[in-house]
């Protein structure tokens, strides 16, 4: 510390005249910024470094102080403008898969109002529920024919599902 610390120190006043007002409190928030960089992460910007002729560790640490003096400042700068209001990656992919499920039900509830409208008929309780077990619940139309007191069979179902479909469709695009 007894031999970096001048160069630091030198450039942590330098970034500060530039970017701030230069006071000395200023400038030992900037230090231990610095300081704190390296000795994060077990000293690992320290401990990679390798010199090949000696000297060199001192324009790597002025390079290493300066940069960290600029994101000390644009860090501040930041926080200003309210950088600290943004939003995670995370949080926007979740606002996002929240926005697409609204939309969802708000499509789902448009398609069950314009079912119900399309099945005001005698047998619209029936015509609902093979609707309603062919999309919603996934069975093929075979397998909803063949269900006690359905009375179709698998060519009746399908038709029931082509004119449901075919009726909501265009009262959806109205």
């Amino acid at each position: 510390m007894r031999r970096y610390h001048p160069l630091l120190t030198a450039a942590a006043i330098r970034v500060s005249r530039r970017w701030g007002k230069g006071t000395p409190d200023e400038i030992d928030d900037i230090l231990q910024d610095i300081y704190m960089k390296l000795c994060s992460d077990g000293a690992t910007v320290l401990t990679s470094f390798q010199s090949v002729t000696s000297g060199e560790e001192f324009g790597y640490l002025k390079v290493v102080a300066t940069n960290q003096a600029h994101d000390y400042y644009r860090r501040r700068s930041a926080n200003k403008r309210g950088a600290w209001r943004t939003e995670s990656l995370e949080d926007a992919r979740g606002l996002a898969a929240a926005d697409v499920k609204l939309e969802q039900r708000l499509a789902l509830a448009d398609v069950d109002k314009a079912l119900l409208d399309h099945t005001k008929a005698q047998n619209g309780g029936r015509d609902r529920g093979i609707f309603r077990l062919y999309y919603q619940q996934g069975m093929t139309a075979k397998a909803i024919a063949k269900l006690p007191g359905m009375e179709l069979s698998q060519k009746g179902v399908e038709s029931v599902l082509q004119r449901l479909t075919e009726a909501i469709r265009q009262t959806l695009r109205r």
